[in-house]
């Protein structure tokens, strides 16, 4: 199976690195329970997102935080506004939360429709989340836009940046003098843990103190702790394998686009939008979509872009095996 469609980070980490992650969990005390403030954790991610320790929070990947921000601000939010196509457990944990959710469609150049979360944040005290570079379009959003939002009445702005080390810019200078920020962030993409579930948030540290109210005491297990503070302090290390990810987007975009009838979209993330043209190349995205399957090939495709496939950025001999099979595919349809 070639795995496509989960944006990781194919790279994992190194041998070298998993020895020592595990050197740090080996002789660890299980049957006592783990520091509930994860205070060497918070040292090393401070240290790494240049922040200080009263601005963080850390929890069970971004899915445990999107619950924990939101499950804070119940009684003082009653919607939750969505910029939409998005990453989706936005919605879905807003719903099981039970706080009405509007989902805005992007511009036809994927950017922000302002106008239209300034009006639905001010008919109910609303949250806004904003994917930042965005998921799936994997585009960042205009800053004059993302400013325009921050002047709303918005209760709660969750600014969502999984994929910051692709991209390189981060709106986490918001936290230091706007209470309403919230930056996410996460170890799953670039740093190569995704089975790890390690996510991290900062904001202002009197929002923290508010947000820890409603966090379960022990979120993150010792042993997840361990290995993360390892993986952490080699960061460096890993983001070595981002600059390759970032070599292998360039060319894998080239590549699918040289082929007639797909067109692979600009990307800051560890994943790119590829539009289609069915009249040249033979077949729609879902048609494209479900050959790949078929051949054991997953990427994305959302019924909301039904024009655009998402592709993760691959190993280059994943590129090689996904441009071969469009290639085959599309001549095979074109024959028959």
């Amino acid at each position: 199976m070639l795995r496509l469609h989960y944006n990781e980070n194919p790279h994992g980490v190194s041998d070298d690195l998993m020895k020592k992650a595990l050197a740090a969990v080996r002789e660890l005390p299980l049957q006592w329970y783990p520091d509930q403030e994860l205070t060497q954790l918070k040292e090393v991610l401070g240290d790494y997102a240049e922040v200080n320790t009263d601005k963080l929070m850390i929890g069970n990947g971004s899915d445990d935080l999107i619950q924990l921000v939101l499950m804070s601000h119940l009684g003082k939010i009653q919607r939750v506004v969505i910029p939409v196509p998005t990453f989706g457990m936005y919605r879905v944990t807003a719903k099981i939360l039970g706080l009405e959710v509007v989902e805005i469609p992007l511009t036809s150049d994927f950017e922000l429709d302002v106008e239209r979360i300034e009006q639905e944040v001010a008919e109910v005290p609303s949250a806004v989340f904003i994917c930042w570079p965005n998921n799936p379009t994997g585009n960042y959003f205009a800053d004059y836009n993302v400013e325009q939002v921050l002047e709303t009445d918005a209760r709660l702005v969750v600014i969502d940046e999984a994929y910051y080390e692709f991209g390189g810019r981060t709106k986490t200078h918001l936290t230091n003098s706007d209470s309403r920020v919230v930056v996410l962030r996460t170890l799953s993409k670039a740093l190569g843990v995704a089975a790890l579930r390690i996510g991290y948030l900062i904001a202002h540290s009197a929002k923290v103190d508010e947000m820890k109210k409603a966090r379960q005491p022990y979120n993150l297990s010792l042993p997840s702790q361990k290995m993360a503070e390892v993986f952490v302090r080699h960061a460096d290390e890993q983001l070595e394998t981002v600059s390759d990810l970032l070599r292998g987007r360039k060319l894998m975009r080239r590549d699918i686009s040289s082929i007639e009838g797909l067109t692979a979209l600009p990307s800051e993330a560890s994943f790119f939008l590829v539009k289609v043209n069915p009249d040249e190349f033979g077949l729609d995205a879902a048609g494209i979509y479900r050959q790949l399957h078929k051949r054991d090939i997953w990427v994305r495709y959302f019924d909301s872009l039904p024009d655009y496939l998402r592709i993760s950025v691959g190993l280059p001999q994943d590129s090689s095996q996904l441009i071969e099979q469009l290639k085959k595919i599309r001549k095979e349809v074109l024959k028959g």
